[in-house]
């Protein structure tokens, strides 16, 4: 049972590359995409103030990772071949590759019988729902607890960074501990706000202020509510300091950051 992390899709990748001409940086759709691909990008921003952004967006454009027998590799990972395989046993994929292993090499009993073998592809699409389901779960048992510990604080105002922009406003987590919340577009301004989806971000068409994905801001908490795990959000008096899209810095003379470049494969604690 392999845990496979495909190539990211031409789709993802091309909302990328209009992703990316927003900050000047060139990426050919032409080329075989890598991992490094992904580094050398990184490399390229350095230590840049939207740095924090191109990561997110980095992320966003792999694939989810998933279990099954077909031999596809681990984009991420570089790796060709890919099992989960650990002592103890934390999931269900280790125990099928164990079981494989003892009735491979005939170590005893408690292996793999045949006809469970058959059905790998069934197994494969069952166990990466429930992940998919526990991932959900803890999502939202964070988002309550947050919620309720915030529950008397209605009205302090935090730091935030945007997780998620859309053109009916945009999402944000709180920097310290977690939880998301919304800013709805229409408690933001008066003027009219306009969504470019290829630099995902909210424009304000008179001033050009800005809201962005991966942009960190200070938000006041206007509700939060412990049995949905709701928050939702709204500027304070000084707006939380936003930048004007125009203002943003670009990619044409990056400063280099020593060292080796962070590989993107670890900034994804769900291999």
């Amino acid at each position: 049972m392999y845990r496979i992390h495909e190539p990211p899709s031409r789709e993802k990748l091309e909302a990328l590359k209009d992703y990316l001409d927003t900050f000047d940086i060139a990426f050919t759709l032409g080329q075989v995409i890598k991992p490094q691909t992904f580094n050398q990008i990184i490399g390229r921003v350095g230590d840049t103030d939207f740095r924090p952004e191109i990561m997110e967006q980095l992320l966003r454009t792999q694939m989810q990772a998933r279990y099954g027998p077909d031999r596809l590799g681990h984009f991420g990972l570089a790796l060709a071949t890919y099992a989960h395989f650990t002592s103890p046993i934390r999931r269900y994929a280790d125990l099928l590759v164990h079981r494989a292993l003892t009735s491979a090499y005939k170590l005893g009993e408690g292996g793999l019988p045949p006809a469970d073998a058959e059905k790998f592809d069934e197994v494969g699409e069952h166990i990466s729902r429930l992940e998919r389901r526990a991932m959900e779960a803890e999502r939202e048992t964070v988002d309550r607890y947050v919620a309720a510990y915030l529950a008397d604080q209605v009205g302090q105002v935090v730091q935030c960074r945007i997780t998620g922009v859309q053109p009916f406003g945009f999402f944000a987590t709180v920097v310290e501990f977690g939880g998301d919340g919304i800013v709805p577009v229409s408690t933001i301004g008066r003027e009219y706000f306009r969504y470019d989806e290829k630099s995902q971000q909210l424009v304000g068409e008179e001033t050009g202020r800005a809201y962005r994905l991966g942009q960190k801001l200070r938000l006041r908490i206007v509700e939060s509510n412990p049995v949905t795990g709701g928050l939702r959000f709204a500027l304070p008096d000084d707006g939380g300091v936003p930048e004007p899209a125009e203002r943003r810095d670009r990619v044409r003379r990056p400063q280099q950051r020593r060292g080796r470049p962070p590989n993107i494969r670890h900034a994804n604690r769900r291999r």
